[in-house]
C-alpha cells in the first residue's frame, strides 16, 4: 500500500478539529431566545457578545497568524480547545450580561483567534497540486459542524436546558480538539518532505531549500497594494451578512411563525450546504483560479440576500438557507486561496489574518446592528435590506480584484 502523505493526514485532522470549533459559530444564535427570554435582555446587547468575539479574536488573529507563520498550528489549536471548552463551561453558569460579555469577549474571543487562521493558513503549505481540493476539504469541517451543531444544541435545550447544552459542548471541545490538536504539524520542510505535488525530499539542515521553499510579499509589502484592501473590503461585506444571519436567523424564522426546531434546522441546512461550497469551489478554484470563483460566491450569495427579503414560508427559508450555503462555503474556502494568489506563501498567515480582521469586524457590526433593528421596530427587514446593499458593493469589489496583479514567485 502506497504510504499516505502527511498532508492528507493534516487535512482529515484538520477536518475533525474545524467541525468542532464550528460549534462555537453555528451554536450562538440557538441561546439567543432562551437567554433573552429568560433574563429579559435585549437581542442587540446579548447579540454584542457575539460581536465582541469577533473583534478581540480578529484582532489577536494578526498576532495568531504571526505564530502560526512561526510555530505551526499546533500550539495555537490546543489552546482554541482550551479556551472553547472552557468559556462554554462558564457560559453554563452566567447570570448577568456582563458576564457574558467576560467570557464571549475575552475567553471566546482569544479562542477564535487561534481557531481559523492557523488552520487555513497551515495546510496550502502542504501542497502544490491539489491545493483547492484541500482547503475544500478542510473548511468543509466546519460544514460538518454547522449540521450537527444547531439540531444538537435546540435538542439539548429543549429536553434539558440552556445551561445543560453549554456543559456538554464545552465537553466536546476539551475532549476532540486538544488531543488532535498535537498531531498537526507546522509544514513539509520541517520534517524533510516537499509539498504535495513535488516528489523530492529536501534535506532538513539546508537552509536555503527551507527559505526558499515559500516565497511571497511581506506583510508590509502586501498592505500598501490596492489588492490587498479590495480583499479585505469583500470580506467584510460578506461577513457582515453571515455574522448578522448566524446570530438571528434562527429567531427571524421563530419570529415569522416558524418552529424552534426547523428554525434551528434553517441553520443546519446553511452549514450542510456549506460543505458543498466549500469541497467544489476549492476543486473549481484549481481550474479557473480564486479570483473568478470568489466573485461568483459573492454573487450567489448576494441573490440569496435577495430572496430572503421575500421569504416568508419554511420551503422559501430552506431554499435561501442551500443558496447561501453553498456560497458562504465557497468563500471559506478561498480565503487562503485568493491570499496565496495574490502575495505567496512565506507570510501568509499574517497576511490572511489581517484581511480576515476586516471581515470579523464585518460580522462584529452585522450582529447588534440587526439585533439593534429588531429592538427598534420588531422586524430585520431593514437590516436584510442593508446586507443586499453590502453585498452588491462586495460583487463590484470582487469584480476589480478579478484585474488585481498576480504574484509571482521568482
Amino acid at each position: 500500500m502506497k504510504h499516505l502523505y502527511y498532508g492528507w493526514v493534516m487535512v482529515i485532522l484538520a477536518i475533525f478539529i474545524v467541525s468542532v470549533q464550528g460549534i462555537a459559530f453555528y451554536s450562538f444564535g440557538i441561546f439567543l431566545r432562551p437567554l433573552t427570554l429568560e433574563f429579559n435582555w435585549e437581542r442587540g446587547a446579548l447579540s454584542a457578545a457575539f460581536s465582541m468575539t469577533l473583534l478581540v479574536g480578529g484582532g489577536l488573529a494578526i498576532l495568531a497568524g504571526r505564530l502560526a507563520d512561526r510555530y505551526g498550528s499546533r500550539p495555537l489549536l490546543t489552546a482554541n480547545g482550551l479556551l472553547y471548552g472552557i468559556g462554554f463551561l462558564l457560559m453554563s453558569q452566567v447570570s448577568s450580561l456582563g458576564q457574558v460579555y467576560l467570557i464571549w469577549g475575552i475567553i471566546m474571543g482569544i479562542g477564535f483567534s487561534c481557531a481559523f487562521i492557523p488552520l487555513v493558513s497551515a495546510i496550502p503549505r502542504w501542497f502544490t497540486k491539489k491545493r483547492g481540493t484541500a482547503m475544500g476539504l478542510t473548511v468543509a469541517g466546519y460544514g460538518l459542524g454547522g449540521i450537527i451543531s444547531p439540531p444538537l444544541t435546540q435538542w439539548l435545550i429543549s429536553s434539558y436546558d440552556w445551561r445543560q447544552a453549554y456543559i456538554v459542548l464545552g465537553l466536546i471541545n476539551l475532549i476532540i480538539v486538544i488531543p488532535l490538536a498535537q498531531f498537526m504539524k507546522h509544514s513539509p520542510h520541517r520534517i524533510g518532505l516537499k509539498p504535495y505535488g513535488e516528489n523530492e525530499t529536501i534535506t532538513i539542515g539546508n537552509k536555503h531549500s527551507l527559505d526558499s521553499a515559500e516565497k511571497g510579499l511581506s506583510f508590509a509589502q502586501a498592505i500598501k497594494t490596492s489588492r490587498f484592501w479590495f480583499f479585505g473590503l469583500i470580506l467584510f461585506g460578506y461577513m457582515f451578512s453571515l455574522g448578522l444571519l448566524i446570530v438571528h436567523i434562527a429567531s427571524h424564522a421563530v419570529d415569522i411563525g416558524i418552529s424552534a426546531m426547523v428554525a434551528a434546522s434553517i441553520v443546519s441546512v446553511i452549514g450542510g450546504t456549506s460543505i458543498i461550497g466549500r469541497f467544489f469551489t476549492g476543486f473549481i478554484s484549481d481550474k479557473v483560479g480564486a479570483r473568478r470563483a470568489l466573485a461568483a460566491c459573492i454573487t450567489m450569495l448576494t441573490l440569496a440576500l435577495i430572496w430572503l427579503l421575500f421569504a416568508k414560508e419554511s420551503w422559501m427559508l430552506y431554499l435561501f438557507a442551500a443558496i447561501y450555503g453553498i456560497a458562504y462555503g465557497g468563500i471559506v474556502s478561498l480565503y487562503a486561496l485568493v491570499s496565496a494568489e495574490l502575495f505567496g506563501l512565506k507570510f501568509l498567515g499574517i497576511i490572511l489574518a489581517a484581511a480576515a480582521l476586516l471581515g470579523t469586524i464585518g460580522g462584529a457590526i452585522g450582529a447588534p446592528i440587526a439585533g439593534s433593528i429588531f429592538d427598534a421596530t420588531g422586524s430585520y427587514d431593514l437590516a436584510l435590506l442593508i446586507c443586499v446593499i453590502i453585498g452588491t458593493l462586495a460583487i463590484i469589489l470582487s469584480l476589480i480584484l478579478l484585474k488585481a496583479k498576480e504574484w509571482r514567485g521568482g
